[in-house]
């Protein structure tokens, strides 16, 4: 029998909520038992299966290490289910990194099932990657839709301004920092796909 939740409207298609779910109830999980098995309250599971709140990553490893699924087999999962070559603005996945404070990550190809990986960066004002660079395997791109942001790659500083874009291996080391008073927001592209 489901659970209350379970019976939710089952129009709303959009965001990563509805696949969780999907992947819970094919493993017969109940929210209940999900969140004894992640240490997360049954409210908050629910919000993240209604898309009414956004795991960060941290939190989203836990929860499809619960169902015994990966990221990379989720995301199989939505491409398989809905293979898209549209991805409407509601249907868009928002992400967050633990130990990085101020900065969204917003998947605009969730469920492309390629290679590219397109994602909305906003690093809010004085928000950062982080004092140290990091790399990963890959290449990367981006442009800058409004704000500003001082970039570091191989340790060279570059201001960047709306318009401006950089590019460069991934392999290479790199950081980044809001100094502005207001959001930098950026297009972001990399491959292969890191989330």
């Amino acid at each position: 029998m489901e659970d209350q939740t379970d019976q939710t409207d089952r129009t709303d298609q959009s965001g990563i909520g509805q696949h969780l779910r999907r992947e819970r109830l094919d493993k017969g999980f109940t929210l209940e038992r999900l969140a004894e098995a992640t240490g997360l309250s049954r409210s908050y599971l629910s919000n993240v299966e209604r898309n009414v709140n956004s795991p960060t990553i941290n939190t989203l490893r836990t929860i499809v290490d619960a169902l015994g699924i990966t990221l990379s087999r989720l995301f199989h999962e939505i491409d398989r289910r809905e293979r898209r070559v549209v991805t409407r603005p509601d249907q868009r996945v928002e992400l967050t990194r633990a130990g990085v404070d101020g900065v969204t990550y917003t998947l605009l190809n969730p469920a492309s099932g390629g290679r590219l990986e397109l994602m909305m960066l906003e690093v809010a004002p004085g928000a950062s990657s982080g004092d140290r660079p990091h790399t990963h395997v890959g290449e990367e791109a981006g442009v800058l839709l409004s704000g500003e942001l001082d970039y570091w790659v191989d340790g060279v500083h570059h201001r960047l301004r709306p318009g401006d874009t950089v590019s460069f291996p991934s392999t290479t080391p790199h950081r980044y920092h809001n100094p502005g008073t207001e959001p930098a927001v950026c297009v972001w592209a990399e491959t292969p796909p890191g989330f």
